[in-house]
């Protein structure tokens, strides 16, 4: 069995969802592709359009904010489509090329735009192939309505009626949860993991990251953490491919803080830690949900991550601002309070218990198996 997975480089959170999946699917003999949707319209646009979203992102969030507002906002008659699903009909050709030769069995899309480009593969080529589509992020992407699946994947049964508003049918829904990786629904020793990573066994560890991308104002909250936290707190700061970031941190020279570049630890920083200080993306929420992490979420971006923040906010899952210093000063004053940040982790046991890439997984083979 063969399974096509339909991503794009706009920010890693795509990309790991479609990972997770894979790897539960590997381990079961099923051979995955990951593809890059983008690079059927141009590999150079494809890498344009990935470093223009990275920068936009970095440096202009309030940008990317009032874009996404636009396109939530954005009405579409039924029949009619969208510029950018018409932008993205101009590379169904070479994506059907690529399915075909790969005598795949499943297709499944991980973003909006693998979405609607495949959607007009399947219109103009009759494909037949049954073909999912997940969600990223806690919300109803705008545009999901112009993607026509055999099922959709959403992050949970709460959230079904704003799928069903957008357009997309009930019983095509299939509440499973964001897939992450197995070792994020492990759970692993705290003292085994500092341990491993050289972090106090008995001390305050509190993680700051902010994604792949090292975005927001992680300086600032970083010298704010370290001034103000107890002497013998530990600060470890993930600046994930933002070279320029971790050097900025390293010149701190401060006792409490340890900058990370990109690393594949992520899930051992988890565990050894006693609460993280984020920004609400879909994919790194999730994990630190299903660490049952304490969260104090920075809104530095917007956009989708607005959705992701009200939505584990409303239900107890994290604390935070969209005000750095007010989320800086909610994070010390976690830190100090047990019984909080035992509530916290309650709360995010009770609703983060299962294993979403595994039943992403079955639902696959399953589609797999029924369409030979």
């Amino acid at each position: 069995m063969r399974v096509a997975m339909l991503s794009c480089n706009t920010g890693e959170g795509h990309n790991s969802t479609a990972k997770a999946v894979q790897e539960v699917l590997t381990t079961r003999g099923v051979e995955c592709e990951l593809i890059d949707v983008l690079a059927c319209l141009s590999p150079k646009f494809s890498k344009f359009l990935c470093n223009w979203h990275t920068r936009i992102y970095r440096y202009g969030p309030k940008l990317f904010d009032k874009g996404y507002r636009a396109c939530e906002r954005s009405e579409v008659d039924p029949g009619e489509t969208t510029a950018i699903y018409d932008l993205l009909a101009f590379g169904m050709k070479k994506l059907w090329n690529q399915l075909e030769n790969g005598s795949y069995d499943v297709i499944l899309c991980t973003h909006v735009f693998s979405g609607m480009m495949v959607t007009e593969v399947r219109k103009t080529f009759h494909v037949k192939t049954p073909c999912f589509f997940v969600s990223t992020d806690y919300t109803c992407h705008p545009f999901a309505e112009q993607c026509e699946m055999d099922g959709y994947f959403i992050p949970s049964e709460e959230l079904a009626e704003e799928f069903l508003t957008a357009g997309l049918p009930a019983e095509k829904l299939i509440p499973t949860g964001i897939p992450v990786r197995q070792d994020f629904y492990a759970a692993g020793k705290r003292d085994e993991a500092r341990k491993a990573l050289g972090l106090p066994a008995d001390k305050l560890v509190l993680l700051l990251m902010c994604g792949s991308m090292g975005c927001g104002p992680m300086k600032d909250i970083a010298e704010e953490l370290t001034e103000r936290l107890p002497e013998d707190a530990t600060v470890v700061a993930i600046c994930g491919r933002n070279e320029k970031l971790y050097d900025s941190l390293a010149e701190i020279r401060n006792p409490k803080l340890r900058p990370v570049g990109f690393t594949k630890e992520v899930a051992a920083f988890m565990d050894a830690a006693d609460l993280i200080v984020t920004k609400p993306g879909g994919l790194s929420s999730t994990e630190a949900a299903n660490k049952h992490l304490p969260i104090v979420f920075i809104n530095a971006v917007g956009g989708c991550e607005s959705r992701n923040f009200n939505y584990f906010l409303a239900r107890g899952y994290a604390i935070g601002s969209s005000d750095p210093n007010e989320a800086t000063d909610q994070a010390i004053l976690l830190a100090g309070y047990p019984t909080q940040l035992a509530r916290m982790r309650r709360n995010l046991t009770e609703e983060f218990t299962v294993n979403s890439a595994e039943i992403i997984a079955d639902r696959l083979v399953a589609a797999g198996k029924d369409a030979k």
